[in-house]
């Protein structure tokens, strides 16, 4: 069996994640403007779902807009987009990139999935 060393330089770890929060930040008004693009996408996608006889899977959302109707799911992604917003401005630069990268991930992943469900169904 062969035993080599495969730990990191020291520092080499940190000064990845600097340059890649670097390039980030050169994009973070594209990630910002995917994120409200990708929110909106939802909204309509799960408004198009429901007319088609799908559920809402969070039961939260579920009952607000059996309720209050799909402006309040609309309402709720406005207000994730706020408070994130406010979230990155307490942040440092250009560590706050983190805020818009960790709300679009999901929010992309949540659009790439009812667009499956709906083409599937």
């Amino acid at each position: 069996m062969f035993e080599t060393d495969q730990t990191a330089p020291t520092g080499a770890i940190e000064r990845w994640c600097s340059v890649l929060l670097d390039e980030l930040a050169a994009v973070e008004r594209e990630l910002w403007l995917v994120l409200a693009a990708t929110l909106a996408v939802d909204v309509w996608l799960t408004h198009v779902g429901l007319q088609h006889g799908f559920h809402e899977a969070n039961p939260v959302m579920r009952v607000a807009i059996e309720t209050f109707g799909i402006a309040v799911l609309a309402l709720t992604k406005v207000a994730v987009l706020c408070v994130g917003g406010l979230v990155r401005r307490a942040l440092s630069d250009p560590g706050g990139v983190v805020v818009p990268l960790g709300l679009t991930l999901p929010s992309v992943g949540a659009v790439l999935v009812n667009a499956t469900l709906l083409a599937a169904g």
